[in-house]
């Protein structure tokens, strides 16, 4: 028999049977749809955090801290009572000393103050900094400039802000040169931030005012304190983060006691606990796929055996005009992977319409203003299709031998 003749036969046989053969592939269709679903939206959502990641800085990003508790050897945490301190001047060791660092910026952390212009007035994150946060946090000024080197000498009263706060505090007019209030202290605004936002999380970036590093020192924080609160730096590349990041820890080594007192986290670190994530949460979903896939297989096997009853008559005839033992096998082995692939068929455009309903319920109800982008996986599909192939021969294996070794004498006397 030609392939396209058991083809055309199988199908004629689906058709005679509409109602028994969409039941039979039901499990098929949700088996495959939860893949191809499963999978575009996983690839969507990876899409939307790593492109959070980048705005936050790039990935070759280390952030170095001074934790409230360590780590000891035998794993419980305890208060880190140590007096060592990230300083300003680790900034220019670690600059000078490693050699696949490229930026290093030192910041206050960000505290909360009372921010006036006019009669207008807003509670807004205040961040001291050094000049190198515009290529570390990859945010740049749009209008204006940004802080200098001298303004950290002169410790200068001076200050950029985000595009919020030029919104909500000025209305939208050119804030340059004009003065705002930060608690008690007058600074002159010289520069905006351009717009940063967030679609996951609103971290405040646009609404923040940031300042010199020296300036927050001295007019906000304890006299008595010489700390920083966080130590950023940059990699060369995203390659080169693992190299930078032993590199940083051997420059602390030498400029304190010990590395061990500083926590460090990477984006790096983060892109690959998402991966994990992503792909535990992937296989937990496929393990329910291929469950409704194997509950489908026993459908199309138990199918085809009620067909082979059914047609047990038409087999001994087709046997009795010469049709061999391989003809029937494949005509019934083609009728198997025909049903199975209509309903691999099916599941795939209805995964793809589950992805996009789903997208659209999310940001239209739950996740407003995200932009989720539809990544519809071919290499899901594909092996959608592949899976659809082959569970048609595993399961119709059986009833397709069961046809094929139909005595024709038995089959035609059969009622």
């Amino acid at each position: 028999m030609q392939i396209t003749q058991g083809v055309s036969v199988g199908l004629a046989a689906l058709r005679r049977n509409k109602l028994r053969s969409v039941l039979t592939t039901l499990g098929i269709v949700i088996g495959i749809a939860t893949v191809v679903a499963v999978v575009s939206l996983g690839g969507g959502a990876e899409h939307i955090v790593l492109a959070e990641m980048e705005k936050m800085g790039a990935a070759s990003m280390i952030i170095c801290f001074r934790p409230s508790h360590i780590e000891r050897e035998d794993g419980v945490y305890v208060r880190n009572n140590t007096t060592e301190q990230l300083e300003y001047e680790d900034g220019d060791f670690i600059l000078e000393k490693c050699p696949n660092i490229t930026n290093v910026l030192v910041t206050s952390g960000e505290r909360d103050f009372l921010v006036r212009h006019k009669r207008t007035d807003q509670t807004l994150q205040v961040e001291g900094v050094t000049p190198a946060y515009q290529a570390v946090q990859n945010w740049y000024v749009e209008h204006g400039r940004f802080l200098s080197e001298n303004d950290i000498e002169r410790r200068d009263t001076v200050c950029v802000i985000g595009s919020k706060v030029r919104k909500n505090l000025f209305h939208g007019a050119d804030p340059i040169g004009l003065e705002v209030k930060i608690g008690d202290e007058r600074f002159t605004v010289i520069g905006v931030m351009k717009e940063k936002g967030s679609q996951l999380w609103d971290d405040g970036w646009d609404d923040r005012v940031i300042i010199p590093f020296s300036t927050m020192r001295t007019r906000f924080l304890n006299p008595g304190w010489s700390g920083v609160g966080h130590i950023r730096v940059q990699a060369g590349s995203f390659e080169q983060v693992d190299q930078a990041l032993m590199e940083l820890k051997i420059a602390l080594r030498q400029r304190h006691i010990s590395e061990k007192y500083f926590r460090f986290f990477t984006l790096k670190e983060a892109i690959k606990q998402l991966g994990s994530t992503s792909r535990t949460i992937q296989v937990l979903l496929g393990g329910v796929a291929a469950l409704a896939l194997f509950v489908g297989g026993i459908g199309i096997m138990n199918i085809m055996l009620v067909s082979v009853t059914e047609r047990t008559r038409e087999i001994g005839l087709r046997k009795a005009i010469g049709a061999k033992r391989r003809d029937i096998l494949i005509q019934f082995l083609i009728e198997a992977i025909v049903l199975s692939l209509c309903g691999g068929f099916i599941g795939v455009f209805i995964g793809v319409g589950l992805v996009y309903a789903t997208v659209n319920i999310l940001t239209t109800f739950v996740m407003k203003g995200v932009t989720w982008p539809v990544v519809v996986s071919f290499q899901a599909m594909l092996i959608a299709f592949s899976v659809s192939a082959c569970i048609g021969i595993f399961f119709g294996l059986y009833p397709a031998n069961k046809a094929a070794n139909l005595m024709p004498t038995e089959a035609l006397r059969h009622d």
